[in-house]
Formats: structure tokens, sequence, C-alpha cells
């Protein structure tokens, strides 16, 4: 029943969710992320939303590279910050779109990149669109809706599609067995 046609669409990275707040780089629970100082040092003034990320099927590694206290550049020019948005700027995100063009632009960093958006037409455009990415070794797309102010956490606005149906748990007990 979603008009796709209303949506951006980019792939969905399996990377390490990173906010760059205009002078520090952390991840979505708040610890900081220790990059090495080079890595931001060209960063717009401006937050940013992203993903840290090296390529499909590389979580395991890139979460072993982003994670250490003490970072290791040669492990470090392998990643790039992939960003989707720009948190708490005025105006739709089709206007945060093109803001963020001209801000990544500007930077001149090759690791910012801006996450690859596209509008697709119907849902057979969507779902061909799902399928050469998950060919590719993706996990799915994102699709955000054009005209949403930005909202923080998750909201209608920010759809995920996967090819299979997850969920997120905390674990509460573990009982062990008799076996």
């Amino acid at each position: 029943g979603v008009d796709v046609s209303r949506y951006w669409v980019s792939e969905k990275l399996d990377g390490a969710r990173a906010y760059w707040d205009g002078k520090t780089l952390f991840f979505r629970s708040g610890h900081p992320v220790h990059a090495p100082a080079w890595f931001t040092a060209g960063f717009p003034t401006q937050p940013l939303d992203g993903e840290l990320w090296i390529s499909r099927g590389q979580f395991d590694r890139l979460s072993g590279i982003v994670r250490k206290t003490v970072p290791v550049d040669a492990e470090w020019r392998e990643v790039r910050y992939m960003v989707f948005e720009l948190p708490a700027a005025p105006g739709d995100f089709t206007t945060r779109l093109t803001r963020l063009r001209e801000i990544i632009d500007r930077a001149g960093v090759s690791w910012l990149r801006l996450i690859d958006q596209e509008r697709v037409v119907d849902h057979a455009a969507l779902k061909r669109r799902l399928d050469a990415a998950v060919r590719m070794g993706g996990e799915g797309l994102m699709l955000h809706l054009a005209e949403a102010p930005y909202v923080s956490g998750r909201n209608d606005a920010l759809l995920k599609l996967k090819p299979w149906l997850d969920a997120e748990a905390v674990v509460v007990a573990h009982i062990p067995g008799k076996g």
C-alpha cells in the first residue's frame, strides 16, 4: 500500500552507524569512534548521519577496525563514511539531500561519500532494484520519504526493505540445558 514513487531509495549498507556532530564522530550508542585524526580532519562543521563501511560482506572486518580504542592507520585507509542524512537540518528530505551533495562535494574528502539515492516509479522497479542489490551481496534497501522533515529514531518516513524478515531482540536470560 506504499506509493514508492514518493521515496528516495538507497542500498541498506551493513556497516557501523556513526554520527558526526561537526567536531566528533560517535556510534549510535554515544561512544566515540576512535578514528585517526586525518580521517575526520576535512569533515564539514555540519552534523552528518551515516555508516562507516568498507564493502558488502565485510561487516566483521569493519567492526574490528572501527571499534579499536587505538586506531590503526593502515586499516582505516579502507574505511569510508557513507552519509545518508543531514540531522536537524530544515526542509524535506529532497532539500536535505541536495544540501548534503553540496556539503560533501565542498569537503573534497575521498572517504566521505553520499550514499547513492534514486527514485523508482513503481513496485516492479523497486523489486528489480532490491533483487539487484541482493544479487551483489547487499542486505536490502532503505526508502526515505521525499517530503519528510528530519525526524530522529525509527519512523514511517524511513522504511527498510529486505528479502527476509528479521527483528531486533534483547537477551534477558540464559538457562543452561541438561544435555
